[in-house]
This record gives structure tokens, sequence and C-alpha cells, in this order.
């Protein structure tokens, strides 16, 4: 089997969730099998921007990052690869509770986490740690080109140690719910957080246990994130 171009390990909802299902169908694509399905559609926001609002994170698939994309070294394979998502998974016991809320997190749309969740830093900061030796270092010059999209100092050293600066204390959970929102008009912001806080009220009212831990590939530059496999906590089964 080709050796997909990058790896990541992501928190994705269980498949056929509810959970599941309304993030896949507001991106418009279900990363399991990588087939389009039909978005929402909200009447003051037209098909063609939704789309257009929405292509960026759809690339990737619904999901919430623990370890960001990643090349495979030259020295592991995808075998040894999913031993270490299997055990990450199996010594982490119990799941946990996250309540969610809105947010324009930077310049897009998410639902993050409505209160700290000590349980999610700890098994963040484990998945970044564990598989860190699995990844093919960062090359000089993509080192200098993050570093130079205006980290700060302590972004610029997580980047150095782990090939990611937005990991450790610098951690923030998110799913990705559109793109940039930096140069679009303030009412179709506005206008698309109602779409949301309406389409997402279960999970904005329940919250959602994190229990599991999702391996996500891209199977060549610039290709689409597909699911691969997803590892219950404190379990060898996987579904």
């Amino acid at each position: 089997m080709p050796i997909p171009f990058r790896h990541a390990a992501y928190f994705a909802p269980a498949l056929n969730s509810q959970a599941w299902d309304l993030g896949s169908q507001w991106l418009g694509r279900c990363a399991r099998n990588s087939t389009p399905l039909d978005p929402p559609r909200f009447k003051n926001i037209s098909s063609e921007l939704f789309d257009n609002l929405t292509s960026t994170p759809r690339l990737y698939g619904w999901h919430a990052t623990l370890k960001a994309p990643f090349e495979l070294n030259k020295n592991s394979s995808l075998e040894e690869l999913r031993t270490a998502f299997k055990q990450l998974a199996h010594n982490t016991e119990e799941a946990f509770h996250l309540p969610l809320k809105l947010l324009e997190f930077g310049d897009f749309l998410a639902l993050v986490p409505s209160q700290p969740s000590p349980e999610l830093q700890k098994f963040a900061a484990r998945c970044v740690q564990e598989l860190h030796s699995f990844a093919l270092p960062l090359s000089e010059s993509e080192l200098q080109r993050r570093t130079g999209a205006g980290l700060t100092a302590r972004q610029k050293e997580l980047l150095k140690e782990w090939g990611y600066p937005f990991v450790m204390d610098q951690f923030q959970f998110h799913l990705t719910l559109s793109g940039s929102l930096k140069h679009v008009d303030h009412q179709v912001k506005e206008d698309l957080k109602t779409a949301a806080q309406s389409w997402f009220a279960p999970l904005l009212e329940n919250g959602l246990f994190v229990e599991s831990v999702s391996w996500f590939t891209q199977d060549q530059k610039n290709g689409d994130f597909r699911w691969v496999e997803r590892f219950e906590f404190g379990k060898s089964k996987c579904v």
C-alpha cells in the first residue's frame, strides 16, 4: 500500500453519531469515504457563498487537531504508527465530557471548550509526545517559513521542539467551521454565526465526550484528509 503523504491525530466523533453527521454535513464531505454531502442551506447565505466559506475545513474533514499533520519518517512503518495510536488510546482509561461554545477563533469560526479541561490538555500533550518519534523533522527551509508567521517566542520554541507551534501550553482545542473570515462582510459573519448556533444546537447544549483518538491521512499533497481508524480509550477495539 502506498505511504500517505501525511498523517494526523485528530479527535473526531464516532462515525454515524449525531455529532459526526452534523459536522460532516456542515462541511459538505464525509471524511470516512471521501464522498461529498449536501450541506445545509440557510436563507440569508447563498449556497455558493456557504460552500466557499467552508471550503478550507472541508479539505481536512470534521475534526479537532491533537497532533498536527506530519510526514512519516523513513525508519517507521504504517503498522508501527498504528500500534502507537492503539497504545496511546489504550493507556487513556477514561473518557471525559467537553462542554462547547461557538467562537470566532482567530479569523475563523469554531466550536471550542466553554471551560478549561485539564484532561483534554493532558491528552493532547501526550498525543504530541508519544507520536513525535514517527514524524519526519521539518526541513530547515520549512522551519524558517513557519517561524516567520508572526509567532511568539514561546511558539517558536515549541515549533522547533515539536514541529508545530500550537501545542502544550499553547494548545487550544477547536472544531473548525469556516475558513478565514478576515475579509468577509460583517453581516455575513453574523448570519454564519446564527446559522451555526442553530445547526450545532445539540452540541452546544449537550457538549460531547472525548473518548477516542482518530488516525487521519492525506494520501497526496494538497489532497483531502480521510478518516482511517478510530481508537477508543482503554480498549484495543477499534471502530
